[in-house]
């Protein structure tokens, strides 16, 4: 299998991905399984609370945002295909250099949930905790997410993966379509990346 990315701009960290067929059918029933969750009657008490669902201004800015179940995470090869990508285009050749962010004993479980947006909502300028973070566009309608630090935007295309320093400024503008907007977004932890940061932020961490 290829694990090569595609570069949104020289200079710029953010790595675009494809992501395979068969992993697909993995996110199609994540998905399927979060949606459940947010149409229970006691969905508010499983809502993954940061800064884009309710901001630091109090105002909620994504409809409804949950975590994938650990079971399916556990079970997935998109796991394993994630893990491959970021070693070979920012590790140091070894994948246990690199895993997905768990919440032990809490209700988030892994460091993964499912966006669920609507007209109205938006997502505000922020980070992410971890090292190199990630998003899934599965049902996007050509919504762009800004990197703010690179002023440039990637338009989400429907079935691709990007990936990008934690510590990237990023955002994504208020949605005007009445369509339902869905991403899952991740953070990997690790210490792989640190001798290509050289000590920085990891926001200064490149393509290699």
């Amino acid at each position: 299998m290829n694990f090569k990315m595609k570069k949104l701009q020289e200079n710029c960290p953010v790595m675009i991905a494809e992501i395979p067929d068969l992993i697909m059918k993995e996110i199609d029933v994540w998905v399927d399984e979060c949606k459940k969750i947010k149409n229970h009657p006691l969905a508010e008490l499983k809502s993954h609370e940061n800064v884009g669902y309710i901001g630091h201004d109090g105002i909620k800015h994504n409809s409804y945002q949950t975590s994938i179940p650990c079971n399916l995470i556990e079970q997935s090869f998109w796991l394993a295909w994630t893990i491959r990508l970021i070693t070979e285009n920012w590790g140091d050749g070894h994948h246990r250099g690199f895993q997905l962010g768990k919440h032990h004993g809490h209700f988030d479980g892994y460091d993964i949930w499912t966006n669920f947006s609507y007209k109205g909502d938006d997502n505000p300028r922020h980070i992410h905790n971890g090292f190199i973070s990630g998003v899934i566009y599965y049902k996007n309608h050509d919504h762009a997410t800004y990197f703010d630090d690179f002023d440039i935007k990637y338009d989400g295309y429907d079935g691709t993966m990007i990936l990008f320093p934690s510590k990237v400024w990023h955002h994504v503008k208020e949605q005007i379509s009445d369509e339902e907007r869905i991403t899952i977004a991740f953070n990997m932890i690790g210490t792989s990346f640190q001798k290509y940061a050289g000590g920085k932020d990891s926001s200064y961490l490149q393509y290699q």
